[in-house]
């Protein structure tokens, strides 16, 4: 691996999202592909620093802030899947990709991602999914959740009521996306073909701290197998399970998420009439 100086990043870019929205974006390094980090639900795009640093010694790396979070201007709600895709091809429209584009996202992000590359194949190099959303992951999993004690953390109740059925609702997440909607659009991505994809997977979907006790073994394998068909959409995936990580992969192991996105800018820059960037 060649050591570069990591490029400050740029200054906050406003993106015009149409309808009098703007988006907050920020970018830095050089080179192409350029690689779009999308965040999950409610997160702040400044999670990403770590991840950013180490891609900007490649390529070029944007975060953005979705509609009403950070700097970004709110946008009507209910958020449908649309939007979602249209703002992220916004920003990349806006930061003059001169190729298809790779898109990494994480929770929520990984399901924009993946709508994003099957409505809009030609626009996209490569997918990496970090411990992402599965769209069938609420309906499958809360059966299995313990049920409810005295005493159990408030995160795992929290997580319970989201799980078992707050998620239908729009207004019960931060940012009022409409998540059966984005369910049903995901079941429609049947395959992505040959586009190099890779899947990071966190081991510790139900770490002991959350309070899921005897649940924990069944729910992992539950979210393991979920994740393998994620994997499974491309003829061209690799899927690595992360030992001793969280859901926010990022905080925990962002050099493997570097080294994931490493790859597929490298097979994206192997594709005939793909420009160049710094050393990988």
């Amino acid at each position: 691996m060649t050591s570069r100086t990591v490029p400050s990043p740029g200054p906050s870019v406003m993106v015009d999202a149409g309808g009098g929205r703007r988006l907050a974006a920020r970018v830095h390094g050089a080179g192409e592909p350029l690689v779009l980090l999308e965040v999950g639900l409610g997160a702040d795009s400044g999670s990403w620093a770590a991840v950013a640093d180490g891609v900007a010694r490649f390529t070029r790396v944007a975060t953005y802030d979705r509609a009403g979070r950070g700097a970004s201007d709110p946008a009507p709600k209910p958020r449908q899947p649309a939007d979602l895709v249209q703002d992220a091809r916004a920003v990349v429209a806006a930061l003059g990709a001169s190729q298809p584009v790779v898109l990494v996202g994480q929770s929520l992000g990984g399901l924009i991602a993946r709508l994003y590359a099957h409505r809009h194949p030609g626009e996209v190099a490569g997918l990496v999914l970090v411990d992402s959303l599965h769209e069938d992951q609420f309906e499958c999993c809360s059966p299995h959740f313990p049920p409810p004690a005295d005493g159990e953390p408030p995160a795992l109740t929290s997580m319970r009521a989201f799980w078992s059925g707050g998620w239908r609702a729009p207004a019960s997440n931060p940012e009022g996306i409409d998540l059966p909607a984005c369910r049903d659009a995901a079941h429609a991505v049947k395959s992505l073909g040959d586009l190099p994809l890779r899947v990071l997977t966190a081991s510790g979907f139900t770490l002991p701290s959350a309070g899921f006790g005897r649940a924990a073994a069944r729910l992992q394998s539950i979210w393991d197998n979920l994740q393998a068909q994620l994997a499974a959409l491309s003829v061209d995936s690799h899927r690595q399970v992360l030992a001793g990580t969280g859901h926010f992969v990022q905080n925990e192991r962002p050099e493997a998420i570097v080294q994931a996105i490493r790859e597929v800018v490298a097979s994206a820059r192997r594709s005939p009439g793909s420009a160049s960037g710094p050393p990988l």
